[in-house]
């Protein structure tokens, strides 16, 4: 769009004789004038133009929504929840099964096992029960179970301190392998007192793509250590 001086420089050029100052001035302020209607009358254009789109855009968005399109946005934010939420079913709560299984206690089942003569064999149950549905094989179960499993009790249960699971915090790290870093809150208090206190036991699982643990490891060294040479 031309502006008001270019207008002014057409038609000093298009004359074939100087104007007079009278009327160079004139007829700038009619051109002036005519390009500011004609600026106000392509912005009141535009300005209707938007306002028809966005009345537009107001009622179909509107009778999308509250008609049959409300029904197809929930149907698709549903959708993507539960997608989202069969994802995390599928991997965060095995790994969080077992840490809560193993870093929880001792619970009262297990005292009274291990305060029994023949206790191998109940052992043997209790451990199958709460975690062998979570291993991918029978290799992947005995590693965890001589390696932590119940064994993890025995020193706070010498030191007499109980434990409980408080939060936990996943980082997947290879997601085609699906394997996770975890970082485990525990809560510990030892029996008789009133006081607790709180430490972080971290570790990695390695899991199949049935969603099994293939491999677990957590390094409670440290704290157990603190109890050891109590």
């Amino acid at each position: 769009m031309q502006t008001d001086k270019d207008l002014f420089n057409l038609i000093k050029e298009s004359y074939p004789l100087q104007p007079r100052k009278e009327f160079v001035s004139s007829t700038e302020v009619k051109l002036r004038q005519r390009a500011q209607k004609m600026t106000k009358k392509h912005m009141m254009k535009r300005l209707s133009f938007v306002s028809s789109g966005l009345l537009l855009c107001v009622l179909a968005f509107s009778w999308f929504f509250f008609f049959s399109g409300k029904d197809i946005v929930l149907d698709t934010l549903t959708s993507l929840g539960e997608k989202e939420t069969k994802t995390q079913d599928e991997n965060i709560p095995t790994i969080e099964a077992v840490l809560e299984n193993t870093l929880t206690g001792p619970s009262d089942e297990l005292n009274q096992i291990l305060n029994e003569t023949e206790w191998i064999e109940p052992l043997r149950q209790y451990e199958e029960t709460r975690y062998k549905e979570y291993f991918a094989d029978d290799t992947s179960y005995q590693d965890f179970v001589n390696s932590y499993g119940s064994v993890l009790m025995i020193e706070p249960m010498r030191s007499h301190y109980t434990l409980k699971v408080k939060k936990i915090e996943y980082e997947k790290i290879d997601s085609k392998d699906m394997v996770y870093n975890f970082s485990v809150e525990l809560q510990y208090q030892k029996e008789g007192s009133e006081l607790s206190e709180v430490a972080t036991v971290n570790g990695q699982a390695n899991l199949t793509e049935e969603h099994k643990i293939e491999g677990m490891i957590i390094r409670y060294e440290k704290l157990w250590g603190t109890w050891f040479n109590e």
